[in-house]
């Protein structure tokens, strides 16, 4: 078995992603910790009037985040 560190930015990045996806809490964009906006905004699309991450696709990004953690890829990947 083999052992991979995580840190605690990657521990709250999932934590909040499946927040999103099972609607724990379900406090949206304003309820996630800004440190953790931008790995949220990789995965959202632009909102047509502001050109900022469109909440409605809040959800999905979750789902990405999680499938990176599972998948040991983005910001879950060996940065060896």
């Amino acid at each position: 078995m083999c052992s991979v560190a995580v840190t605690q930015y990657q521990i709250s990045l999932v934590e909040y992603a499946l927040r999103q996806v099972v609607k724990i809490e379900q406090t949206g964009w304003d309820g996630i910790p800004t440190d953790l906006h931008p790995s949220f905004a990789k995965y959202m699309c632009p909102d047509v009037w502001t050109d900022q991450p469109d909440v409605m696709t809040l959800r999905g990004a979750a789902l990405m985040i999680i499938r990176d953690a599972i998948a040991r890829s983005g910001e879950f990947g060996n940065k060896e």
